[in-house]
């Protein structure tokens, strides 16, 4: 769901598969779309589908991954180290 409500299930939130993605982002660096959506699906189920792309899209929009359009893959992007 994209706008919650009271009967909000959590792990169909935007915020709750965009986390799931950075965690699976962050331990394999680089995934293609549609082997992101499978493992994303294996926990998510069929309400995946709604929620997907918004959370690809929050996720794009914080500065967190990366797409390479020649690859169809996203990547993740670490922070950049401040040095005090």
């Amino acid at each position: 769901m994209l706008k919650p409500t009271k009967h909000l299930n959590p792990d169909t939130s935007v915020l709750h598969v965009a986390a799931r993605m950075l965690h699976l982002l962050n331990r394999y660096r680089i995934q293609p779309y549609d082997v992101l959506y499978d493992k994303l699906h294996k926990g998510t189920g069929d309400d995946l589908r709604e929620v997907f792309l918004p959370a690809l899209g929050f996720l794009f929009l914080m500065g967190k991954i990366e797409y390479h359009e020649k690859t169809d893959s996203f990547e993740f992007r670490e922070a950049p180290q401040v040095k005090a």
